[in-house]
């Protein structure tokens, strides 16, 4: 009993240790110049948790050879799945958020400007003037269909690509499951 309490607290510790180095190391990335041109967050990240997941593989695979014999490929595995998991949650939840909230824009404002309080017309005039005017949030949200291929380029406009329309589908079915708000998925 004693030995497999000990390989349980080698296994998680192990998994902990890998986990903790792989996610310095993801967080560590967005600060360098790999992937830098990949102007869609979520596609530039998840590149990186992919090279910071094959960071954590080789890091393991070596422990495994060093110190750590009772770890099998499928513990290594399954650590690295989980890792990426995860931190792949954890990326979409928070930096995913915080980079296309209008919530997060709306308080950031008012906490830069905390002595003031403001009427929700003024917010709203705030939001217009730099969240969508100034920061081009429009732009950057139809750069990103475009790039993603949900709209393509026809004629002198554009239109909803065969993936776009899936892409609507599934969004339609998550509102209907999770019972949230479908103004913005019809506009009849």
């Amino acid at each position: 009993m004693k030995d497999i309490l000990r390989n349980l607290a080698a296994w998680i510790g192990t998994f902990i240790f890998a986990y903790m180095i792989g996610t310095i190391l993801f967080i560590a990335l967005f600060h360098t110049p790999l992937i830098k041109g990949v102007d869609v967050l979520m596609y530039r990240g998840v590149a990186l948790l992919i090279v910071s997941g094959i960071f954590v593989m080789v890091v393991l695979f070596i422990l495994r050879k060093i110190c750590i014999k009772m770890l099998e490929i499928k513990d290594i595995l399954l650590m690295c799945l989980t890792y990426c998991c995860i931190n792949m949650v954890l990326f979409t939840l928070i930096p995913v958020t915080v980079e296309r909230s209008v919530s997060v824009f709306m308080l950031s404002y008012m906490a830069d400007h905390s002595e003031v309080d403001y009427t929700e017309d003024e917010i709203e005039e705030a939001f217009l003037q730099y969240y969508v005017e100034k920061y081009g949030a429009f732009e950057k949200r139809f750069k990103e269909q475009d790039i993603t291929g949900t709209i393509e380029q026809s004629g002198e406009g554009y239109h909803i690509t065969k993936k776009g329309e899936v892409l609507v589908s599934m969004f339609r079915t998550i509102a209907k499951l999770f019972d949230t708000d479908e103004s913005l998925l019809y506009h009849k």
